[in-house]
């Protein structure tokens, strides 16, 4: 008897271990809940940020967090780049617009002060586009691994344009001064 007094001791310590603890239990019987609660410094400051900017987030419900992934100075390169191609793509069709009418001013053959002015509109069009290229340009073979913060994707539900609920998903960077930054 007095061997196996320890032994119970021993059981039931064990055994209360492994219990969840009165506020898990909650938790433990919705698993949907449990994965889109934020637990950690960078979900928590992700979701201070969405709580903040709610009117791009509307009726929005958490649904999951994705695995935490350095940003690097390569990350930040790749994404300023892509957004500055569509920006010297957008502006194309100006550019584009301005050449086709400064071909028509000639074959018109209007007054040269009026096709020297649709020139100079082509002219600035173009310069304009040019550093756009080189803004675009310069993104190209950044190959520094320096990490700028931390970089975390998260799906949540909310309310789309025609007002019905849907699933979506945002990236989201967390520098190390707590500031976040949606990409």
């Amino acid at each position: 008897m007095k061997n196996l007094l320890p032994a119970l001791v021993f059981l039931l310590a064990a055994a209360s271990c492994n219990s969840p603890a009165p506020a898990d239990k909650a938790a433990a019987g919705a698993p949907a809940a449990r994965a889109a609660a934020p637990t950690d410094t960078v979900q928590q400051a992700v979701a201070k940020y969405v709580a903040a900017h709610a009117a791009a987030f509307p009726g929005y419900e958490p649904v999951r967090w994705g695995p935490p992934a350095a940003y690097t100075k390569m990350n930040e390169a790749a994404i300023k780049g892509v957004v500055a191609m569509r920006a010297f793509d957008d502006a194309l069709t100006p550019r584009n617009q301005a050449l086709a009418n400064y071909k028509a001013s000639l074959a018109r053959h209007d007054a040269p002060a009026k096709t020297a002015a649709i020139m100079a509109i082509y002219g600035k069009a173009n310069k304009h586009n040019d550093s756009l290229l080189a803004i675009a340009n310069s993104f190209i073979g950044v190959k520094d691994s320096a990490r700028l913060g931390t970089q975390l994707v998260h799906a949540y539900r909310a309310t789309n344009a025609a007002g019905a609920l849907a699933l979506d998903s945002a990236t989201f960077v967390v520098y190390p001064g707590g500031r976040v930054e949606q990409l």
